[in-house]
């Protein structure tokens, strides 16, 4: 049997994410600008602050996101996705501040499941 009418194909929705809660530029990698000063434009990525276990989405509804270069995103010695957890919970600890000017801790367990503010000793970086 022929359909006399294809079936209309349908567009897919695009979802509208808020922006990032931690202010900055596409092209300026966040911790360049943050630990070393350097505001030089480059090739960025978008960084999902808490990622793994549904937290992927949670940190684009909430605005947990920056932009990352290669080096501090995947592939340098200071990568958050990389061998190292210490530029990863850095990352993690700024969000949760900015984040709890306006929320409560409790909204935030809630979110993310974890307090990255509890005196954990990895007090590494100065923020």
């Amino acid at each position: 049997m022929c359909m006399m009418y294809p079936k209309p194909k349908r567009k897919k929705k695009r979802k509208k994410h808020p922006p990032s809660i931690i202010p900055g530029q596409k092209g300026i990698c966040f911790l360049c600008a943050r630990l070393h000063g350097d505001y030089t434009e480059k090739y960025t990525e978008v960084h999902h602050v808490f990622f793994g276990s549904g937290r992927r989405n949670i940190s684009e509804q909430n605005g947990f996101t920056c932009s990352l270069c290669l080096a501090h995103h995947r592939e340098g010695p200071e990568a958050v996705h990389g061998k190292t957890r210490k530029y990863r919970e850095y990352l993690c600890r700024i969000f949760q501040k900015e984040y709890e000017r306006t929320h409560t801790r409790e909204e935030f367990m809630e979110l993310i499941g974890k307090d990255y503010l509890k005196g954990n000793g990895m007090q590494c970086l100065n923020e």
